[in-house]
């Protein structure tokens, strides 16, 4: 579609630039051709409005100097009326001046002469507290008339310094012969306004036809014969400004055009002979990284695992030897106490009282030793005698153990086993096992609270071998979510200080694994605490 048919067409038109440039600048220079306008009429009112402010200040200002130079004590009241008829007037803009004067040392003031008619003059006692301005005030007021006059306040005072106001001048200046002017003023803005605004809109409309319009239809026409094939077809340059550089290297984009449309093909075949060629590369390239990647990965994890099963070891290694000390630092004293307490029994003259005080400290000493025992052997890796252990059982006689701590701290607990459930396990591991467990959950339940035991056919089981899952939930305290990576270290504990070792989930992790089995832990704050281990085992009978 050429130019000319976009100028003819009204619709089209509104779809151009030059239209679009047209209507935003037209828009825009009316809006400030009319801000201006506005600004110019508000500015002369406003100027009015100050200009006659400044007029009636003045006034007040004549009268109040020419009655304190010459006649401050208001003796001579007609020179008074002869400098009021000269500055005021009904066809004056300072259409009436009072003057008061002081009477009494208070503030109350008396009407001396106006330049209206006296009678009319509205005045009373609290127009005397206008004598402490410290300058002339000046409001804007309603007249009865319907019209708008300044009403100016001025404090007659004398040269002496300390010495009251003597009097009070009140003086009106009515607007409305400059409201007239103002009016005038905004009727002729008002006649001119659209006679602008059109000249500027006829001014606009050629500025946009000469310097974009134009330029645009040739660039177009020349596109135009550039699509029907013709390629000596270029854009007339005859200008030097943005549009004449367009047209310049449009002409040059021809010409690369026509060179470049030649040389495509040939780089296209080239092209598609490089691409077959490198995808393959790509691809065998992408494998091989992955490969390496993922060996890595593997080699990474491998390490992080290393370094914490050695760093595991480490700790308790430092524990073994820890307890391994204390073992024998209280054995000794422990046997030789033992010793006298067999001789002191083998007397026979011991009264009943003293030999049984005797064997209850025998029977205690005996309990340390027991102790001292069971610690010497967390150091050595025991030998595991498995046997068959029916659930029930095992839980009837841990049930013995705990009942009176758990009765103490109001714990119940809940079971639940398959029936014929049997583990194929050491008894005695597997009650240090769950007395590790039961511990860990009466501190995290210091008000009370559930524990619940469930054991169930193990996902890992095989028809060679049955693997047993069990579940030991408290509804305590719980562990949070940074912490949980961390319980099965050794020594770690956020118990406070006396209250555990950090060797309890520890020894049970060792146990688990030294019977083939793996643990873990889920826990929620506030939700308690969930420790889920394997052990291998059987169905009886």
């Amino acid at each position: 579609m050429s130019f000319w048919q976009v100028r003819i067409r009204p619709l089209a038109w509104l779809r151009s630039l030059h239209a679009k440039l047209f209507l935003l600048l037209g828009l825009v220079t009316s809006v400030l051709t009319v801000a201006v306008a506005y600004s110019i009429v508000r500015n002369s009112r406003r100027e009015l409005e100050t200009y006659s402010r400044n007029l009636v200040i003045e006034a007040a200002g004549t009268v109040e100097t020419d009655i304190v130079e010459r006649d401050p004590g208001f003796k001579d009241p007609d020179k008074l009326d002869q400098l009021l008829a000269s500055i005021a007037g009904p066809d004056r803009s300072i259409f009436q001046i009072d003057v008061f004067k002081r009477v009494g040392k208070g503030n109350e003031v008396e009407l001396v002469r106006s330049s209206g008619d006296e009678t009319l003059v509205d005045w009373g006692p609290e127009i005397g507290s206008f004598m402490a301005l410290p300058k002339a005030q000046a409001e804007l007021v309603d007249l009865n008339t319907g019209r708008q006059a300044w009403k100016v306040y001025l404090p007659i005072r004398t040269h002496k310094l300390g010495q009251p106001p003597i009097g009070l001048i009140r003086a009106y200046c009515d607007l409305e012969r400059w409201e007239v002017v103002w009016d005038n003023n905004l009727k002729r803005t008002l006649r001119t306004l659209p006679g602008v605004l059109l000249g500027e809109f006829i001014l606009l409309w050629l500025i946009l036809r000469v310097l974009i319009s134009d330029p645009i239809e040739a660039m177009v026409l020349t596109m135009q014969r550039l699509e029907l094939g013709e390629a000596s077809a270029r854009a007339p340059v005859r200008r030097s400004d943005e549009l004449g550089l367009i047209a310049a290297r449009f002409n040059d984009m021809a010409v690369q055009l026509e060179r470049a449309g030649q040389e495509r093909e040939a780089l296209i075949r080239e092209i598609r002979g490089l691409n077959a060629n490198l995808q393959d590369r790509i691809d065998a390239a992408l494998s091989e990284l992955q490969a390496k990647n993922d060996e890595l990965a593997a080699m990474v994890e491998r390490n992080a695992l290393l370094r914490e099963e050695l760093g595991a070891q480490e700790r308790l290694a430092v524990a073994g030897q820890l307890t391994a000390t204390f073992a024998h630092e209280v054995g000794t004293p422990l046997n030789l106490v033992t010793g006298h307490l067999q001789l002191l029994d083998a007397q026979t003259d011991l009264p009943d009282k003293t030999r049984e005080r005797l064997n209850v400290i025998h029977a205690q000493i005996q309990r340390v030793g027991d102790i001292v025992r069971r610690l010497l052997d967390l150091t050595r890796r025991p030998q595991l005698h498995k046997e068959p252990q029916p659930f029930e059982d095992l839980l009837s006689d841990l049930q013995q153990l705990w009942t009176p701590t758990l009765a103490a701290h109001g714990i119940t607990v809940e079971a639940q086993a398959p029936p014929g459930c049997c583990l194929n396990v050491d008894r005695k591991q597997m009650e240090q096992l769950f007395l590790n467990l039961m511990n860990n959950a009466v501190d995290a339940m210091p008000s009370g609270g559930t524990v619940r035991l469930t054991a169930l056919v193990s996902e890992e089981s095989t028809p060679g071998g049955l693997w047993w899952e069990l579940r030991f939930h408290d509804s305590g305290q719980g562990i949070p979510f940074e912490l949980l990576g961390q319980v099965f270290r050794p020594m770690f504990t956020t118990k406070p200080e006396g209250k555990g070792t950090g060797l309890g989930l520890s020894i049970c992790r060792e146990i688990v694994r030294g019977h083939g089995g793996e643990i873990r832990i889920e826990s929620m704050e506030g939700r308690g605490t969930t420790v889920i281990f394997t052990l291998p085992g059987q169905v009886s009978a």
